[in-house]
């Protein structure tokens, strides 16, 4: 018998918890980013793609790696609707997509003599730590307990 107030809530998460999960998303990340550069850096080096230009397929490559590697890994969410999840990363990637292209063009025209693939990874970067992980956290790959 349950007492007035003492419902079963889960346990908040510890700090080491969170930060394996972050630790596991920063994994899944440099795997995105490891992708994305090589798709820039081929399309801006070797094919002499403006890198404004080059920006967009790097990032939709990126994308990809990203959903595999954090339902997958990052957040153990396999236990999730995927057709859930899938609409609500593609929405937040749209968004995020759209971060990542805006504070790279921002960068790029503000950072003189800097190599463009950098700045990418600068913008990237923000964008991850201010948008992307929380909205994947606590949206897209949270679990019901």
């Amino acid at each position: 018998m349950l007492l007035e107030g003492s419902e079963s809530r889960p346990k908040p998460e510890t700090w080491l918890i969170r930060a394996w999960r972050f630790g596991r998303a920063l994994v899944v990340g440099s795997g995105a980013t490891l992708v994305d550069f090589s798709i820039f850096s081929t399309c801006v080096r070797a094919i002499d793609i403006a890198p404004s230009h080059a920006r967009l397929p790097a990032l939709l490559a990126g994308a990809c790696v990203q959903f595999i590697g954090n339902r997958g890994f990052t957040f153990r969410a396999q236990a999730g609707q995927l057709s859930r999840q899938l609409k609500l990363f593609v929405a937040a990637e749209a968004i995020t997509l759209g971060l990542n292209w805006s504070i790279f063009q921002l960068l790029i025209r503000r950072i003189q003599g800097v190599a463009p693939e950098l700045v990418s990874f600068l913008g990237t970067g923000l964008v991850f730590l201010a948008f992307a992980y929380p909205v994947r956290r606590l949206v897209i790959f949270r679990l019901p307990h």
